[in-house]
């Protein structure tokens, strides 16, 4: 069974926040500075979700490295949703199956699971008003070496 609850709050924006200090782990390591590269070999339609995503990521100030591999699942996502809606445009909603029996579209699965992938990584990356909503810039009221290390990282 996974875990129960909520997902636990990031430590950057615990800092943010204020928490209580027994609240913050101040010894996660903090994400490498840099931008994530485009890993070789994506088509051109998934590069250029790449370049708009990270464009974005380096206004919001969340670009790393470290998210590359998520990053890149979240690019691969938004465009088979975007395929499989180009082809239902075309297509029907029902489709003939076996034995002439109509059957549901299989590209509205494809498209359903696009849709649930992407808004699983849009939720940790920011991407939705809901999870900019859990984001408060500013300073964070605990100082010290941790909070530091956290907001310049």
């Amino acid at each position: 069974m996974g875990r129960r609850g909520p997902a636990p709050k990031p430590t950057q924006l615990r800092l943010l926040h204020g928490d209580q200090p027994k609240r913050i782990n101040h010894d996660e390591p903090p994400a490498p500075a840099g931008l994530p590269q485009c890993p070789e070999g994506v088509s051109d339609e998934v590069r250029q979700v790449w370049d708009y995503t990270i464009g974005n990521l380096i206004v919001m100030g969340i670009a790393t490295p470290a998210d590359r591999d998520a990053l890149h699942c979240y690019c691969e996502a938004v465009v088979a949703h975007r395929r499989a809606s180009a082809l239902l445009v075309k297509g029907s909603i029902l489709v003939p199956g076996t034995l002439g029996v109509q059957m549901t579209n299989p590209l509205l699965r494809i498209q359903r699971d696009a849709a649930h992938t992407i808004k699983t990584f849009a939720g940790q990356f920011g991407f939705t008003p809901a999870a900019r909503s859990e984001i408060h810039k500013g300073e964070a009221s605990h100082g010290g070496n941790a909070t530091e290390r956290y907001l310049n990282a």
